[in-house]
């Protein structure tokens, strides 16, 4: 049987090119028999872990390269494609990732056409040897194939710029040279067709330079060539047809076929059989020195971390440094401890000392504490989260402040023995603040340490049909109605969608009619999940020793630092530290919140909260310590039981203000639970009802067996976390709970297997006596419940991290209304837009300060208004098309005696000007006598002043009085706009209603429909029948345990929150209206939530804006007939 290694492969990570993933290529190069495959991505590595994981698991070695686009003295640009050597203790590797960062160099950036088509890395053809050249020769091979600048020559019939340009390149790298052949059988006189092979083979013969044959793979197999060209209709943004068509050729070709190819290029050469032989045979030497070794070469899983003189530790043991500065927190995190406490303290820190000595990983806790640290230092909220809050040490590090010992959590879930690779551990900060930490990172451990991660968007269903759309011609207006439409589902989907999906029914009738709308279908599905374009992670940095950039390509990020082609799959294999520092816009209201209760309240902060006048978390000043505040705050969990959550972290969507309303949280323990169950896993596995009835006294609390009732009382009896599930299985089959957490991850995949091993210890475990602790009929039961919970579960240690953010949360709402909704409006935190949380201050009777040109700031303020009453002042960044410049020169002219006097010192453009004046931010500069402003009259004045053509720059003379005020200037007879005109004028500049509510301008219509407003829901009994209407301000389609999608609305009628709930029915009732309506009108009966919850159960949905056009239209009609 023939063999053959394909030396040029694409994957589809080189995004709008590929159409097969890595370990799929890898997959069909071990069934063809080869024993090595590659990997040569556009302009980088972006798959390669991948494909060195996958033929790794295949037993063939890994071949890793990239295609690059060299540019020569006149800007003309070509392409060759580098494959690293191996076994070289990763000079091939670092050469090769080291060029392609700088291809991606900022500095060698230029403009170019937009679309991925026209790619802008390069390199010059000089650079080549100063990153691939080593000391004893290459340390990787250049081939220089049909789009190379040689294959270009040849192309166009100049064989001795040809020459030239070949001995060019063995000169900059001698050694390091191969010329690729090539052959798609395209037309003559086009890259890669016959005469093009064989004339570059007869070049490469006389100049003696190696050869090799490769087929330029970037389809897995012929058919998908029509994947191809939908991706080159995305990468070129065109139409098929208006552009030239990539072959069909490019697939990966059995042996057998490459061999043939082989004989008829040197047949058409002129050439012997014998040549044919050598060409493959030297294909094959070239695969033999691209072989990777990833242990030798990319120390493969070996963690990289940075050394300790980059965290201030040169010379030191990390161990004793380590053990030294979590002994020396114990005081501070347990004061109260003594005795029995604190020999538990010390016994788990040992414990978890020992394993973290056992795996070396000393430098990588000292490390991420540094990290830490150092954004703590900026003065920057910092908690980390997930399972890393079950450590003590990163408790005592002060890396999380969850108390695992309080919570009973286990380091083991987080840091077994079994585990090989770096654990993660993950820091939430203020989002506001997160790039300046990031900055941070990079200068304290240095550029050559540190980079961004990465991600690849890949495609889902809407913008797979907008692509395939795009390609097919379609009408823009038609892509669009149809994409509107789809919602949350894979492009694989699609025509399943159709059948099933009642939004989606006209369009399933508009395809069985139409044969394009039938093939777009058809390339949708082709789409699903390739790879769209790489952006920057959201969070995600990494961290590395000193040889970071020889291990990983790097390219600028949206923010301008580098960032690396690495997405957070290959961390691990490539054994890097990767921190996820997660920018948490509720940590920054959070913020916010803090310093306005400070700034407002001072001294008095702690009367203001209703607080202890000597409560130890408030500091003289009024700065509350939220990490100190008690957990046992009876007014914030009633105000959590009152369902009022809204701008709660974690606790504000219509399912989680359900799940409280049911279980009525009485303590922090609840609340964590509440915030694990509310899972896909608990809710799918039915964990919720017997939780809540349980805990209600609805039902009696029944354990799986006495033994576990330590660790299940704080669940009442109900399996929820994967610690307590690690307690059940080690105490049954006698096992360490490192142990166990592999068994407990091993469940979903390998149930069967594990049941015998537990049916056969559990039964062996017998007490001092010799007695059975379990009984078969026991074994039974708790294998039930063990097999049952499988992955469904959730891990308690991220229940109590996302737990501590929504207590503190829901305590400043509670003792803190005004800052706490000012913190929430300044950052927008939440799934909700701004609007419902203006409605939300409303509700609480807080007062709503429009914006000012003198009062308004850069951010949402708290004012006090009058003794004792407090209201929250509008920020001059809502306005829409405020920029940067206009926004610092009017913070810098405050105050202000007169518009005229802002317009002349601040010069804000003629648009923010009319903006200002329309939204009444003028109104307190030309009040009359009688206090009253006259809003016609300031916009008309406005728009005369500034439509002054030679407006002077004048700037104001010390002490100088102007003749006239504004005030007299002002007409008061203009008319000033109407009330349904103020509301649009807010919506259109600041998106959101000051005063009133957008649902007032159809009041007219409304009125007459019998309407039942959210503030009146809860006075109702279940099962009313009820008509509602608002603005949509959420949609959500969670994971419901019968598997048949539900669909929950809010919405905002101006009183309130309503939400509404659709099944199956009540969505084929609303059909395409489902997911586009913006304003609904809703038919159906109330559904009782718990004591203070309702929603309502939808049975019919309109279009709010299609019954208005309606009502209006039915209303001319008369007149017309007149």
């Amino acid at each position: 049987m023939p063999s053959f290694t394909h030396l040029h492969v694409a994957s589809a990570f080189t995004a709008h090119h590929g159409t097969a993933h890595p370990e799929t290529l890898v997959a069909a190069a071990v069934v063809a028999g080869a024993d090595a495959a590659a990997i040569t991505d556009h302009d980088g590595i972006f798959g390669a872990i991948r494909h060195v994981r996958a033929c790794l698991a295949a037993g063939i070695d890994p071949i890793v390269g990239a295609n690059l686009q060299t540019r020569d003295d006149n800007g003309q640009l070509s392409t060759v494609t580098v494959l690293a050597h191996g076994h070289n203790h990763g000079a091939g590797w670092a050469g090769l990732v080291r060029l392609i960062s700088a291809a991606h160099s900022p500095r060698r950036r230029q403009h170019t056409l937009h679309g991925t088509a026209h790619r802008s890395a390069w390199i010059t053809p000089d650079q080549a040897p100063a990153f691939l050249s080593g000391e004893t020769g290459p340390v990787a091979t250049v081939l220089l194939g049909p789009g190379s600048d040689v294959g270009r020559a040849v192309l166009n019939g100049d064989r001795p710029r040809a020459r030239a340009l070949l001995e060019a390149w063995e000169r900059r790298l001698p050694g390091g040279i191969a010329v690729e052949i090539v052959c798609h059988h395209t037309r003559p006189g086009t890259a890669a067709s016959l005469q093009q092979a064989a004339d570059m083979l007869q070049l490469a013969r006389v100049q003696g330079v190696p050869v090799v044959l490769t087929n330029v793979v970037r389809f897995l197999r012929p058919d998908d060539a029509i994947t191809g060209d939908v991706l080159d209709s995305a990468a070129f943004l065109l139409p098929l047809g208006a552009f030239e068509p990539h072959s069909a050729q490019a697939w990966l070709k059995p042996a057998s076929v490459m061999h043939d190819l082989a004989y008829r290029i040197c047949d058409y050469a002129g050439l012997r059989r014998d040549d044919a032989i050598d060409l493959l045979a030297h294909t094959e030497r070239v695969a033999d020195w691209c072989r990777l070794g990833p242990e030798t070469d990319l120390r493969w899983r070996h963690p990289k971390v940075p050394e300790l003189e980059a965290i201030g530790l040169a010379g030191a043991d990390p161990v004793r440094v380590l053990r030294q500065r979590c002994e020396a927190a114990i005081t501070d995190r347990y004061p109260h401890a003594y005795g029995t406490g604190l020999r538990r303290v010390r016994d788990r820190l040992s414990d978890e000392l020992a394993t973290i000595g056992g795996f070396g990983f000393e430098s990588y806790f000292l490390t991420v504490a540094d990290v830490v640290d150092l954004i703590r230092d900026m003065g920057v909220r910092v908690q980390a989260r997930g399972s890393g809050a079950g450590s003590l040490v990163n408790h005592l590090l002060r890396i999380s402040a969850v108390d695992p010992i309080e919570h009973s959590l286990l380091s083991e879930r987080f840091l077994g023995n079994a585990r090989s690779t770096l654990p993660d551990i993950d820091i939430d900060v203020e989002s506001a603040r997160r790039h300046d930490i990031y900055r941070a990172v990079f200068d304290r451990y240095g550029h050559h340490r540190v980079t961004l991660l990465s991600m690849q968007s890949t495609y889902r269903a809407r913008g797979a049909v907008r692509d395939a759309g795009a390609a097919l011609g379609l009408d823009l207006a038609q892509i669009d109605r149809i994409a509107k439409n789809i919602w949350r589902f894979n492009p694989a989907d699609f025509r399943q969608a159709l059948e099933t999906k009642p939004e989606l029914r006209d369009v399933a009738a508009q395809v069985k009619t139409d044969a394009q709308l039938d093939l777009l279908v058809d390339l949708t599905a082709r789409l699903d999940r390739l790879p769209r374009h790489i952006s920057m992670h959201p969070c995600g940095v990494i961290l590395g020793d000193s040889d970071l950039l020889s291990l990983t390509a790097t390219q600028p990020s949206g923010m301008g630092l580098p960032m690396s082609q690495f997405d957070k799959d290959d961390i691990d294999d490539a054994g890097l530290l990767k921190l996820d520092i997660l920018g948490v816009r509720m940590q920054s209201s959070i913020a916010h919140t803090l310093t306005e209760i400070a700034r407002v309240n001072g001294a008095t902060a702690a009367v203001e909260g209703r607080l202890p006048v000597d409560a130890p978390y408030v500091a003289a000043d009024g700065r509350v310590d939220l990490e100190q505040i008690p957990h046992d705050d009876e007014p914030t969990f009633e105000l959590i039981r009152s369902t009022h959550t809204l701008g709660c972290f974690q606790i504000e969507s219509p399912g989680q203000r359900e799940l409280l309303g049911k279980m009525q949280p009485d303590q922090y323990e609840d609340l964590v639970a509440d915030i694990s169950l509310f899972r896909p896993g608990p809710i799918q596995a039915n964990m919720v009802a017997p939780f809540i009835n349980a805990k209600l006294g609805y039902a009696p609390i029944i354990y799986l067996h006495p033994r576990f009732r330590p660790f299940l009382a704080e669940t009442y009896g109900v399996l929820i976390y994967h610690e307590q599930l690690m307690r059940v299985l080690a105490d049954c089959m006698d096992i360490s709970l490192a142990e166990a957490d592999e068994i407990r991850r091993a469940l979903a995949t390998d149930s069967a297997a594990i049941e015998a091993r537990f049916r056969a210890r559990t039964a062996g475990r017998v007490d001092e006596r010799g007695r059975r602790l379990f009984r078969d009929r026991e074994i039974d039961r708790i294998w039930t419940n063990v097999a049952a919970f499988g992955s469904f579960g959730f891990c308690k240690a991220h229940g109590a991290s996302f737990a501590l953010p929504t207590y503190q949360s829901a305590w400043l709402k509670q003792h803190y209304p005004v800052e706490f909704l000012t913190g929430i409006l300044e950052h927008d935190p939440g799934m909700y837009p701004r609007r419902l949380l203006v409605a939300e201050a409303r509700r609480l009777g807080i007062t709503l300060l429009p914006i000012d040109i003198n009062a308004s700031s850069d951010q949402y303020r708290v004012e006090q208004v009058s003794p004792g009453i407090k209201a929250i002042r509008f920020s001059f960044r809502d306005i829409s098309g405020i920029t940067d410049v206009e926004l610092t020169r009017i913070l810098d002219g405050q105050p202000y005696t007169s518009i005229t006097d802002l317009y002349e010192r601040a010069r804000p453009s003629r648009p923010l000007m009319m903006r200002l004046a329309r939204i009444g931010a003028f109104d307190s500069l030309t009040r009359d006598e009688h206090g009253q402003a006259h809003r016609g009259g300031i916009i008309a004045y406005v728009r005369q002043l500034t439509a002054r053509t030679h407006k002077k720059a004048v700037m104001p003379q010390p002490n100088q009085v102007p003749l006239f005020g504004d005030e007299v200037l002002v007409d008061a007879a203009v008319p000033d706009p109407s009330a349904e005109e103020r509301i649009a004028t807010d919506l259109e500049v600041l998106s959101t209603e000051v005063d009133g509510h957008v649902m007032d301008l159809y009041r007219p219509m409304l009125e007459g429909l019998g309407l039942t407003h959210a503030s009146e829901l809860l006075g109702l009994r279940s099962g009313t029948e009820v008509l509602v209407a608002g603005v949509r301000v959420a949609t959500q389609t969670p994971p419901m345990r019968s598997g048949r999608r539900t669909v929950f609305i809010s919405l905002d009628d101006g009183t309130g929150c309503i939400d509404v709930t659709f099944f199956q029915e009540a969505q084929q009732e609303a059909a395409s209206g489902l997911f586009t309506a913006r304003m609904m009108t809703i038919r159906g009966r109330t559904r009782r939530t718990g004591e203070r919850g309702i929603s309502i159960q939808a049975e019919e949905a309109f279009d709010l804006m299609k019954l208005w056009r309606d009502w209006n239209q039915s209303r001319s009609r008369p007149e017309m007939q007149e």
